[in-house]
């Protein structure tokens, strides 16, 4: 017999011996002392329920990211304005390059937060790449948005959140006539 042959077999008895205990496991309990006082719980106070509440509105009267997202019902379909720091703008597309690989350009958009420790963004929609460049809207900068909150815009699925289809930046008009 093959030293494999004689391996595989040497394996196939240790395990069948092994597992000869049905396969159950013994587990001790630990027994409780009933002469033992019961457990005590010193559990800190609740914080109140006003830590829970999310601002809605900024102090100069704009909303705020949260806000709007966490009042969204309030606001759907509603013209907003919502002050934010940008910290994504999507990559600008070459019409001719994507033509070349025949594909289309996304529709642009940026998102925006409260502030950098914030955990809600937005996403605003309904400008073009040229908009972005000519008045210099970079990552960082914090703008008055005004457009309508909606749930889904031309060229974008339907988000949890929303997103809005920006009318100006600031005051500046973003679909000039």
């Amino acid at each position: 017999m093959s030293f494999w042959k004689l391996s595989l077999a040497g394996l196939l008895l240790s395990s069948t011996i092994a597992c000869d205990d049905g396969g159950q496991v013994q587990v001790e309990e630990d027994q409780v002392d009933p002469n033992l006082p019961p457990a005590r719980v010193d559990l800190p106070t609740p914080p109140p329920a006003s830590g829970f509440e999310v601002p809605e509105k900024n102090g100069d009267g704009t909303l705020r990211v949260e806000g709007l997202i966490h009042h969204q019902a309030k606001h759907l379909e509603q013209k907003v304005e919502v002050k934010g720091t940008i910290v994504q703008i999507s990559e600008p597309c070459d019409p001719k390059k994507a033509k070349k690989k025949d594909e289309k350009c996304p529709e642009p958009s940026l998102f925006i937060k409260d502030g950098p420790d914030s955990q809600a963004m937005l996403r605003m929609v309904g400008f073009k790449d040229e908009f972005i460049k000519k008045n210099k809207i970079e990552v960082g900068q914090e703008h008055v948005f005004k457009g309508s909150y909606q749930k889904v815009a031309y060229g974008f699925v339907a988000t949890e959140d929303g997103l809005v289809l920006i009318d100006y930046v600031g005051d500046k008009a973003v679909v000039e006539d």
